[in-house]
């Protein structure tokens, strides 16, 4: 499988400066990065300053790749060759839906070359929360981050990056704190760690256990010390039917660390529909959709997103679904 790296962050935070640094770590580090740039009018401006550091660079010029450039994302990513030592990172558009876009992405059947989402937030210090309208949004991109990075915190008087940190930990942010250095390193790990899987197993029936958290001590494939990857997104196959009454109560029951849920159900009073799933958020209450007993996702799965989910609580979660 190949690494897949979403670099998210509102207008002008700074995530091509970041990835003008991230580029020359992942080269030093043996990783052969594919650069996807995703924005409104000047993609191909901001991939002409990529060029010089990577020999792959597509720009993808429009609407948001969560949503009207979607299917040009997805068109790239499908055409993509995979081989040992590569990755893809995928700029995203300022306004991009950082949750929409990992759902997507966890979700795709064409994509399960690729492992699930890692999510690179860019927060800028010195406009963090200064949005306006906008703020809510700003703060959603960091909800769903893996790793994070101040950006401009050199230029900001000491008070302001208290406050910028302060409301960070309000927020309760989980994404970890790391320089594109630290990112690089992290990659290269898991492209080594991600050689002896070809895919991951959505559709496939078996349980697909690509969690937030992956522990590969167990397989040393190169021979150096693996360290836990982290993903934005966790998938865990669901049992082929349940009673409609106590999954619901697993949806509401859900830990807070979950942002979003959402997959594919079939239940016991209803073996011949399929029903896909969401809630959002803790207080939510869950929404199910008949999609008819031939879905493009027939295995019954769950999706979670969220920093730092509880692995081992979600697991047994849905043991325990009858």
């Amino acid at each position: 499988m190949t690494p897949l790296v979403l670099v998210v962050g509102f207008l002008g935070s700074g995530k091509t400066t970041f990835l003008k640094a991230l580029l020359p770590a992942l080269h030093d580090a043996g990783v052969e990065p594919h650069v996807i740039i995703n924005d409104y009018q000047n993609a191909q401006v901001d991939a002409g300053q990529l060029a010089a550091l990577t020999n792959a660079v597509e720009a993808i010029s429009g609407d948001c790749v969560c949503c009207g450039s979607r299917d040009e994302l997805l068109g790239v990513l499908e055409k993509f060759e995979h081989g040992p030592g590569r990755a893809v990172v995928v700029e995203t558009n300022g306004t991009t839906d950082s949750e929409q876009l990992v759902e997507m992405l966890s979700l795709e059947p064409e994509l399960r070359k690729f492992s699930l989402p890692v999510q690179m937030t860019i927060i800028d210090a010195k406009r963090w929360q200064k949005r306006f309208w906008h703020n809510s949004l700003e703060r959603d991109q960091a909800r769903t981050a893996t790793h994070l990075f101040l950006s401009r915190s050199d230029v900001v008087e000491p008070r302001r990056l208290a406050d910028v940190e302060k409301s960070l930990a309000e927020l309760g942010l989980g994404g970890r704190r790391v320089d594109a250095l630290v990112l690089a390193g992290e990659i290269r790990a898991l492209c080594d760690d991600l050689a002896a899987t070809p895919e991951r197993s959505l559709c496939s029936g078996e349980c697909c256990s690509h969690d937030h958290h992956h522990d590969h001590g167990e397989h040393d494939h190169r021979g150096h010390a693996h360290q836990d990857h982290h993903f934005a997104s966790m998938e865990l196959v669901l049992p082929a039917m349940v009673s409609r009454q106590s999954f619901g109560e697993f949806l509401k029951t859900l830990p807070d660390e979950v942002i979003r849920a959402k997959g594919v159900v079939r239940f016991a009073d209803a073996p011949d529909e399929f029903f896909v799933f969401q809630k959002v958020d803790r207080f939510d209450e869950p929404q199910f959709f008949p999609v008819g007993n031939s879905p493009r996702v027939t295995t019954p799965l769950a999706l979670f997103i969220g920093p730092h989910l509880p692995e081992d609580v979600l697991r047994d979660a849905v043991s325990a679904l009858k």
